[in-house]
C-alpha cells in the first residue's frame, strides 16, 4: 500500500482534486486537510516537524497507518502538511509518494488573497491567518528575514509561495524519481495532466472527472488588499525560482 501526498501552497485545484478522487475507487482513503492548521507549517519545521502539536500530529500518523495496513492506498491533499513530508517518509514503513501541483507565483498570490492569508482582520480577536513564518536557517530567504517586518500581505504571500517551491525543489531531490509527479495548475486540469496523475496513482482506468473546468472558489476576499511589491520585488531569487518550476519572472524589469 501507498501513502500519497499533495504538496502545494493551498488554491491549487486540490479541493476538487479530493472530490474527484474520492469517486475513483473504495481502495483510496482520501482526505482533505485532515488537520487544517493542526500541521502548524508556520512554526513546525522540515528539521523539527514535532516542535507544536507533535500529539496530534503522531495520532495522525497512527491513523495513517492503520489505512494502510488494512489495505487502503492513503492519499492527503490540501497544503498544511508541506513541511511534514520527510518526517512520514522517515516513520511510514510504505513507499511515499509526493503529487507536487504548483501555480504561477503572482496568481498564486491573488488567489489566497481571497482567503485573507497575511491580512490583519477588521476585529483585533480575530489572529492573522498565517501560513508560513521565517526563521529556520535552511529557508530560501533566511537572509533576508528582518525584511519581513515591512512586508505587505501579497508580499508575505509571495515569500510563502516562494518557501514551499522551494522546498518541494529539495525533497524532489531526495526522492526516487518514480514516486513524484510535479505538475502545474494549468496541467491538472488538461488530458495529459490527468492522464499523468491516473498513471502515477495505479489507476489508469479512471474515467470520473466530475469538473472540467479551472475553479477558483472565493471570488471576494473579505478585506480588500493591495498587490504591489515594493520591497520583494528587488531580490532577484523570486525570478529565478519562477523561471526553474517554468513560470515567467514575476519582476523581470523591475531591477
Amino acid at each position: 500500500m501507498t501513502a500519497y501526498f499533495v504538496l502545494s501552497t493551498g488554491r491549487c485545484g486540490t479541493q476538487w482534486l479530493t472530490e474527484t478522487l474520492q469517486q475513483w475507487d473504495d481502495n483510496f482513503v482520501v482526505v482533505h486537510e485532515p488537520l487544517h492548521f493542526g500541521y502548524r507549517p508556520d512554526l513546525n519545521t522540515v528539521q523539527q516537524p514535532l516542535l507544536h502539536n507533535s500529539d496530534m500530529l503522531e495520532q495522525h500518523l497512527h491513523q495513517i497507518r492503520q489505512h494502510l495496513h488494512s489495505g487502503k492506498h492513503y492519499i492527503e491533499t490540501g497544503f498544511p502538511c508541506w513541511r511534514h513530508l520527510h518526517w512520514f517518509k522517515q516513520q511510514l514503513d510504505h513507499t511515499v509518494k509526493v503529487i507536487h501541483i504548483h501555480r504561477a507565483p503572482l496568481d498564486t498570490v491573488a488567489s489566497l488573497l481571497k482567503l485573507n492569508a497575511f491580512v490583519p482582520s477588521f476585529w483585533p480577536h480575530l489572529t492573522i491567518k498565517n501560513l508560513y513564518l521565517p526563521g529556520a536557517e535552511q529557508d530560501f530567504l533566511h537572509q533576508y528575514q528582518e525584511l519581513w517586518p515591512q512586508l505587505n500581505p501579497a508580499e508575505k504571500n509571495l515569500w510563502y509561495w516562494a518557501e514551499v517551491q522551494y522546498q518541494a525543489i529539495k525533497y524532489q531531490q531526495q526522492w526516487p524519481a518514480q514516486d513524484w509527479l510535479s505538475l502545474s495548475f494549468s496541467q491538472l486540469f488538461s488530458a495529459q495532466g490527468k492522464q499523468q496523475l491516473t498513471h502515477f496513482l495505479g489507476y489508469p482506468n479512471a474515467v470520473c472527472w466530475p469538473v472540467q473546468d479551472i475553479v477558483d472558489q472565493f471570488g471576494l476576499g473579505l478585506v480588500h488588499t493591495q498587490t504591489d511589491y515594493p520591497v520583494l520585488s528587488k531580490l532577484d531569487e523570486l525570478n529565478q525560482l519562477a523561471k526553474r518550476l517554468g513560470y515567467p519572472a514575476p519582476f523581470a524589469n523591475s531591477n
